[in-house]
């Protein structure tokens, strides 16, 4: 999970310009748009929902009379006492940003306090609040196709090239939808990929058989992600092996850990596909 909390900057809201047209390819060998993954949390609750994006999905709560449901479903928090339509707006994926479009919504959406035209793109930004009717949400970008916007950087497409040749990278990452994201930009780098869950399971697969590169994150559900690191460089043939940290707890004590215990390499959430791929290359190469 990230934890970022910083907010961008007030800005005028514009309907967004981007041409609606399909998503373009990454370049590797399974060609497809690379997904956004987008974490929502529920301001004034614990709740936390994420979600990928390839191209669009619908947000609202469930019809009551045909139970169609649509892809972010807020009726489990009371989405129609806070004014949430079935159908209240649309989020997209087109590359370069992520938009959102009301849907003739009976109550409005917003992002960051300003009601949207209906049916206009207008783009989301990490860390803006979305609120649909009077639900908000806090947006927060996990993987992202280019780290272009976070380092202030023009946009370009991605082109995956192909770094590995069947090597085994070990990912551990407790949510799912980031871990199949990291997978799937491995596997078209040229990699064989396996994930685990948590501390446990990742030193069961390190045992069973050394991989030659490791990505981690460092909150995980049952320890530290600074365990592994130490545990790999502990044993008798992790000496080398490269440990690449992503993860949105980048500051305090738990880098303090990862950095003594020998962690290599350290990304922030939200992460780029390019930065990622930086990120490894360097791993790997310092550790050739």
């Amino acid at each position: 999970m990230t934890d970022d909390p910083r907010r961008t900057q007030t800005r005028r809201l514009e309907p967004d310009d981007l041409p609606s047209t399909p998503a373009v390819r990454g370049t590797g060998p399974l060609d497809y748009a690379m997904p956004w993954v987008i974490e929502l949390r529920i301001v004034g609750t614990p709740s936390v929902l994420q979600v990928q994006v390839s191209q669009r999905i619908l947000v609202g709560r469930t019809d009551r009379h045909s139970n169609e449901k649509p892809d972010i479903d807020l009726e489990p928090y009371r989405a129609y006492q806070h004014g949430v339509s079935r159908r209240h707006a649309t989020i997209s994926a087109r590359n370069s940003r992520v938009t959102v479009r009301d849907n003739d919504s009976s109550n409005g959406t917003f992002i960051n306090g300003v009601r949207l035209q209906p049916q206009k793109d207008y783009r989301l930004r990490h860390s803006d609040t979305l609120t649909f009717g009077k639900m908000s949400l806090q947006v927060f970008f996990v993987v992202t196709p280019s780290s272009y916007e976070k380092h202030r950087i023009a946009y370009a497409e991605i082109i995956i090239p192909q770094m590995g040749d069947g090597q085994q990278i070990l990912i551990v990452e407790d949510d799912e939808h980031v871990g199949d994201a990291l997978r799937s930009i491995l596997e078209q780098a040229g990699f064989t990929v396996i994930c685990r869950r948590n501390v446990a399971e990742a030193l069961t697969s390190i045992d069973e058989a050394m991989p030659a590169l490791i990505i981690t994150e460092l909150i995980l559900p049952d320890r530290n992600g600074a365990d592994i690191v130490s545990y790999v460089r502990g044993h008798p043939d992790g000496a080398t092996v490269p440990v690449v940290v992503v993860s949105g707890a980048m500051g305090g004590y738990q880098v303090g850990q990862a950095v003594e215990a020998g962690a290599d390499v350290f990304l922030t959430k939200p992460v780029g596909v390019d930065e990622l791929l930086r990120g490894v290359r360097k791993a790997l190469d310092e550790n050739a």
